[in-house]
């Protein structure tokens, strides 16, 4: 199966910036989690990620560098101390 550029470019924009689940996002497009392919799913993982503390979905850029255990976005560096 291709990957659905242009389906998962949407939903990695409408999910980054929220604490709402991909499975959220995912009902707008009539999908379900289940119906994402590896290869699509692997497309979110490199453009986006969900923070363990927040719960609030970030661009990668903001992974917290000094957290190796989990991801974590920056703004929570000290909570998750």
């Amino acid at each position: 199966m291709a990957i659905r550029y242009k389906v998962m470019d949407a939903l990695i924009e409408n999910t980054m910036g929220t604490c709402q689940s991909l499975e959220y996002h995912l009902e707008g497009f009539g999908m379900e989690l289940d119906d994402l392919s590896m290869a699509e799913m692997a497309y979110i993982d490199d453009a986006i990620f969900e923070c363990a503390c927040c719960g609030w979905w970030y661009d990668l850029s903001e992974i917290c560098p000094e957290i190796e255990e989990e991801m974590v976005c920056m703004n929570c560096e000290e909570d998750w101390s």
